[in-house]
């Protein structure tokens, strides 16, 4: 039979307690939504956070997939949403990925690797997956 502690060192091992924030380069409130339509109507401007997760009638299923199948839990958070104790020098240059492991965040993919994810979730997806390997081999020495 394992002890709490055992049982809370294998959930941090294993990485269960990990949680992936995306954070979008868009503001939830209707000024900021009708800013984001304008912007991507009349701008040619786009969230790359936004084309990976959204289209035009909500979360796209291949986004839905990716969590259901994920050991990670995701939180897809808009600008005025970010809790204020995730550090500021992680979000400069939105939208971003960030991975939280108990109280440590860590920035793992910026606005450039998003767009060069050109809406695509499965590039998405190995991306993530190798910065979250990267980053755990980094802590491991």
């Amino acid at each position: 039979m394992l002890t709490f502690n055992q049982f809370n060192q294998i959930i941090l091992f294993t990485g269960l307690n990990m949680k992936i924030i995306c954070i979008y380069n868009a503001s939830s409130t209707w000024m900021g939504e009708l800013n984001y339509l304008y912007q991507r109507v009349f701008e040619n401007k786009s969230c790359s956070l936004c084309d990976l997760s959204h289209s035009l009638i909500g979360i796209k299923k291949e986004w839905k997939e990716m969590e259901l199948e994920s050991n990670h839990q995701y939180s897809l958070l808009h600008i005025n949403e970010v809790p204020l104790n995730i550090p500021n020098h992680l979000i400069k240059h939105l939208p971003c990925v960030l991975k939280q492991d108990g109280e440590c965040f860590e920035l793992l993919m910026q606005s450039q690797e998003l767009q060069k994810c050109n809406g695509n979730i499965e590039s998405f997806k190995l991306i993530l997956e190798k910065k979250i390997e990267s980053n755990g081999k980094n802590n491991e020495s």
